[in-house]
């Protein structure tokens, strides 16, 4: 125990004091995060809304564009007819509105009036929102003016709901990919340096045996992956207003898990890789295709069902997934168990493999 307890702190001070590892482990995350973080995509979109009137418009039709002017989804350009189909030709509108001057007239008997709408037709969707906004300002306005008896009334019964914004989703996705990325990287070229500069060998020259240096290593990653998800967290609460929920001890156990996994085939991609420059090649192969498809950045969802069927069984699928319920849900063990069983599945599978290809090295060296 005296061997691997110095062991472990030797390989504490040779990952601090390698920069591009601690970059990597935790600046890297941090700047993926605070560029998803600051593009907000729970946002409403604003919609670019133009309107032209041809004369001064009466107090009626003043009040209805007041109120226009109230919705937040509508970023409201006022001008000329000529200056707003200039704009919408040039796609710098999404719709536009012809509307006379009378709209709201000062009489009831004044007959019906028409609203023309331009619509761009590369930009259907928002603009179909705008008209359909603007179809029921004018259904209201109807009924004003025909003074129509209320025959309904909505009682809106407020709920406090656990509402979860892209910022509570993002969080947990970028705790998981920073640990696969410093367990895969970390692992697989360190060790792979190791191997083609021969200090794995001659480690067998000393009073170290191979598995107290990778012992040693394992442990020194696994404390760098809690605290690499405790200041990823730290971050997202304080700098980006995150809801964090949930068991520590569940937290603990889903971090130690997915490193353990990642760390697995770290050694088993460092077995593989002959040199350090193939690394990246390898590594990439796997790493890629995980990081989009790993429930990081998007629902699973949102995929199509061949892509989501591929998605669901991939190792930081299960990570992503069980650190997002328990950080956004408070999710107990039961509702995780699923993750969990398979992290441990991927695990024993990695661990498997590491031995066929770095541990098998291993022995032959011996």
């Amino acid at each position: 125990m005296y061997t691997l307890r110095i062991l472990t702190i030797a390989a504490i001070k040779m990952f601090l004091r390698n920069r591009q590892a601690v970059f990597f482990t935790l600046f890297m995350p941090i700047m993926i995060m605070a560029v998803f973080g600051f593009i907000g995509f729970d946002k409403v979109p604003k919609i670019d809304v133009g309107y032209a009137i041809t004369a001064p418009p009466t107090a009626g039709t003043t009040a209805f564009l007041e109120q226009l002017k109230k919705v937040e989804a509508f970023n409201l350009h006022p001008g000329t007819e000529m200056e707003e189909r200039k704009a919408i030709e040039d796609g710098d509108r999404s719709v536009v509105f012809l509307i006379p001057y009378d709209l709201v007239p000062e009489t009831a008997d004044a007959g019906t009036r028409t609203i023309t709408i331009l619509n761009n037709a590369g930009d259907v969707q928002q603009s179909s929102v705008a008209i359909g906004v603007m179809n029921q300002f004018l259904s209201q306005a109807n009924l004003a003016a025909t003074q129509a008896p209320i025959l309904f009334n909505l009682n809106v019964e407020t709920i406090n709901a656990n509402n979860l914004r892209y910022i509570d989703f993002l969080l947990p996705g970028i705790v998981a990919l920073a640990i696969m990325q410093m367990s895969i990287f970390s692992v697989a070229f360190v060790f792979t340096d190791y191997k083609e500069k021969g200090i794995l060998k001659r480690l067998l020259a000393t009073p170290i045996k191979p598995w107290q240096f990778v012992t040693a290593n394992v442990i020194t990653r696994l404390m760098v992956s809690v605290v690499q998800a405790i200041i990823l967290i730290l971050v997202g609460v304080f700098l980006f207003k995150a809801h964090v929920v949930g068991s520590v001890l569940l937290l603990l156990l889903a971090v130690i898990l997915g490193a353990t996994m990642f760390l697995g085939l770290g050694f088993a991609l460092s077995g593989v890789a002959k040199t350090v420059e193939a690394v990246p090649a390898v590594a990439n192969l796997i790493v890629f295709p995980m990081l989009f498809l790993g429930g990081t950045f998007f629902a699973l969802d949102t995929m199509p069902n061949w892509l989501h069927t591929i998605a669901k069984y991939l190792p930081l699928t299960y990570l992503s997934d069980a650190l997002r319920q328990i950080m956004t849900r408070d999710a107990s063990f039961a509702m995780i168990q699923h993750d969990i069983y398979w992290m441990l599945g991927w695990a024993v599978v990695m661990v498997t493999l590491a031995n066929f290809t770095f541990g098998f090295e291993e022995k032959r060296m011996g």
